[in-house]
């Protein structure tokens, strides 16, 4: 089964509950924003923004700009604060949470030293909501349990119930199920006694992400369609679209598990629709994530490149975001149908990006998930090492999820969803059926009896049998660790091998060569003397065994890395450009680098070799026989699998289709095949050569 995004349900506390257009409503607070007080014209300002909050959102930005210009044209921090809280929770809504955050610390700025219970309370608990969305669960949580404490000790019971609702959330994502059951039943105990059904279709919703977590997916569903009948009458927009896209979700899984073909369309279609939604609407988030469930389609589906496509703006959405939450899963996800294509250095860059998301959220289940795709993928890469390493974090990962009380935890708590009446009624059919207990006991109890043996036998036989297939297992994976044991052996050794090959490189055969420089320089003082056709030679001797030791020190350099960073390689041709600098005083070189992908870009050992051979052939080229004034190599990356290389001289060119391919060309396009690259060589007389290099 795919890695799932769930959608919480949250309530950010800048506004309680959805306000209709209304225009009586809002001539009668503009009315009171000319004419009242201080505190007054405050909370009219504040109204005002509810009434065209989700409608007419210029409206509600508008006034909240006017809220704020009225705070600081009288000097008053309630006003301003409050209008900064409410603008960052815009962003949270339209998903742009570079700019909620920045509002969120201007209002702590002045909020930090300024004690009003209010305030407070919505910027942890929004900021709270805030930390959710992005990933930070465990932010989230210290912003919720410090709104809490601050609402139970100013006892404001409505903003109890809210915060409950919320850390419980947050614990459950962090793997804390059994504890976050406490703190919901203490949340529905509240919520009875304040009698609000919107806190109660949120703790439903909410316990149907636990059940989905569990993947008990029907018992989820019946949560979510319950939670939605709620949203829909008291409910947000956004709150209604997360509700579709939960029960959505949950078709998309259960077609899945049953692989029904109709379901999984009809999902298709319920995604397709949210998404124009969530667009009309502007909740940014819900639009990648029903994107996202839309790939998910196409995973199950077997479409694992349309898949692929349909994650990438996904991912360019979510890094505009700054959304780690979606970050996280769909980069594991793209890693899961790369291993499906069987392009596992791929999945090997993709699980990797998910790998720093998933440890910050500190969720077991998502670490499980993807330390399993990770054991995978570098056990078909060859690297065996790492594969148990890996293999080891899942064993681990997956034995903290093993909690045998947690599901009678949850069936308790269940029953006390349930309304009074629904108690009553409950009483009521126990009470008639106690009257028949003692005669139904009596007339079923050779059956109950024979039921109890069948079942005892039944048990003992599959605990049996389960025994016999966990040792098969176990003796399984023993065989399998054994071979990879073995496999890395042989790596190791033939590391080893490598790096003592090219120590015997450096010590003997650089020393040697090393030694001839320095006797022919005394050869050459001895004999300074002599006809200088001698001391040329002698010269061009010691140039070209100087040339040999470099050309030994670069391979050397390759043999001792398994991949080549950008920097390494970068730091070479640097370098090598210098020692031809100096060697023609007159030529002017240059030396460009840009990228544009990840920052741990990095070569194989041979491509980093071959991309370096080929730089210093066309610049020896170029000095040799061009008569150039200036030479210029660029490099560019762009992701895991895209570089282009050019070096572009000025010098007199040569004729391309009269002459003959000497060892030097051929050279360049024999290493631009070993590396599965494309070469051009383009030249003009006058004008100048141009050599590229594309992946």
């Amino acid at each position: 089964m795919m890695f799932r995004i769930l959608i919480a349900t949250f309530c950010l506390l800048s506004f309680q509950v959805k306000a209709q257009i209304n225009q009586n409503k809002v001539d009668s607070l503009k009315t009171v924003i000319a004419q009242s007080k201080a505190e007054d014209k405050t909370e009219a300002y504040v109204r005002l923004i509810e009434v065209f909050e989700y409608k007419e959102n210029d409206s509600a930005d508008y006034y909240t700009r006017k809220l704020i210009q009225y705070g600081k044209r009288t000097k008053q921090l309630k006003p301003e604060i409050r209008g900064l809280l409410i603008k960052a929770k815009f962003f949270i809504q339209t998903s742009t949470y570079d700019s909620a955050h920045y509002y969120y610390k201007k209002a702590w700025a002045q909020l930090e030293s300024f004690e009003d219970y209010q305030l407070k309370s919505i910027y942890y608990g929004d900021q709270g909501v805030l930390n959710f969305y992005q990933g930070d669960f465990k932010q989230a949580l210290e912003n919720f349990s410090n709104a809490l404490e601050l609402a139970k000790s100013n006892k404001k019971k409505d903003d109890v119930l809210t915060f409950l609702n919320n850390k419980a959330l947050a614990m459950s994502y962090l793997g804390q199920a059994e504890a976050s059951i406490d703190v919901h039943e203490e949340a529905i105990n509240l919520a009875k006694e304040l009698k609000d059904s919107t806190a109660l279709g949120r703790s439903l919703n909410n316990l149907g992400l636990i059940y989905e977590d569990m993947d008990a997916l029907e018992k989820a569903l019946e949560f979510y369609e319950k939670a939605l009948v709620i949203k829909e009458k008291h409910g947000t927009p956004q709150d209604i679209l997360n509700g579709k896209y939960n029960v959505a979700n949950m078709h998309r899984e259960l077609a899945e598990d049953i692989q029904d073909t109709v379901m999984l369309n009809k999902s298709e279609a319920e995604f397709e629709n949210l998404i124009l939604e969530a667009e009309k609407e502007n909740y940014g988030k819900l639009v990648l994530f029903a994107k996202t469930a839309l790939a998910q389609v196409a995973t199950s589906k077997g479409q694992f490149e349309r898949a692929i496509e349909l994650y990438k703006p996904v991912i360019d959405g979510a890094l505009a975001q700054k959304d780690n939450q979606t970050l996280r899963v769909v980069y594991l996800n793209v890693g899961s149908n790369y291993f499906e294509l069987e392009n596992y250095q791929q999945a090997k860059y993709y699980l990797e990006l998910a790998e720093p998301f998933i440890v910050q959220a500190e969720n077991p289940s998502d670490s499980a998930k993807l330390y399993k795709n990770l054991a995978k993928t570098y056990y078909e890469l060859g690297e065996f090492k790492k594969a148990y390493e890996y293999s080891n974090n899942y064993q681990k990962a997956s034995k903290t999820l093993i909690d045998e009380d947690l599901q009678e935890k949850i069936t308790d708590f269940e029953v006390k969803y349930e309304t009074e009446k629904k108690e009553n009624q409950i009483l009521e059919q126990r009470a008639q059926l106690a009257e028949k207990d003692l005669e139904v006991r009596r007339k079923n109890a050779f059956i109950y009896g024979s039921l109890a043996l069948a079942f005892v036998l039944g048990l003992l036989g599959y605990l049996i049998y389960s025994r016999q297939k966990l040792k098969n297992s176990q003796l399984q994976k023993e065989h399998e660790l054994q071979v990879a044991l073995a496999k890395i052996e042989t790596q190791n050794r033939l590391q080893e091998q490598r790096l003592r090959i090219s120590r015997d490189l450096h010590d003997n055969i650089g020393s040697q060569l090393t030694f001839i420089i320095s006797s022919i320089d005394n050869l050459k003082y001895r004999l300074k003397d002599a006809d200088s056709v001698i001391l040329d030679k002698l010269s061009s001797i010691s140039a070209f065994t100087s040339t040999t030791i470099n050309e030994l020190r670069d391979t050397i350099w390759a043999m001792n890395k398994e991949k080549i960073s950008v920097e390494d390689l970068q730091t070479r041709i640097s370098n090598f450009i210098e020692r031809a600098q100096s060697s023609k005083d007159e030529v002017q070189f240059s030396f460009s680098y840009k990228n544009e992908g990840p920052d741990n870009f990095a070569f194989t050992a041979i491509e980093g070799v071959n991309i370096y051979r080929i730089i210093q052939e066309a610049v020896n080229n170029a000095l040799k026989y061009a008569q150039a004034q200036h030479i210029n190599v660029s490099l560019f990356t762009r992701d895991s699998a895209t570089y282009r290389v050019s070096i572009v001289d000025d010098g007199k060119g040569f004729d391309m289709l009269n002459a003959s391919l000497g060892n030097g060309l051929a050279n360049m396009k024999k290493r631009a095949q070993d590396i599965n690259a494309k070469i051009e060589i383009s030249s003009n007389q006058p004008g100048g050569t141009k050599v590229l290099l594309e992946s």
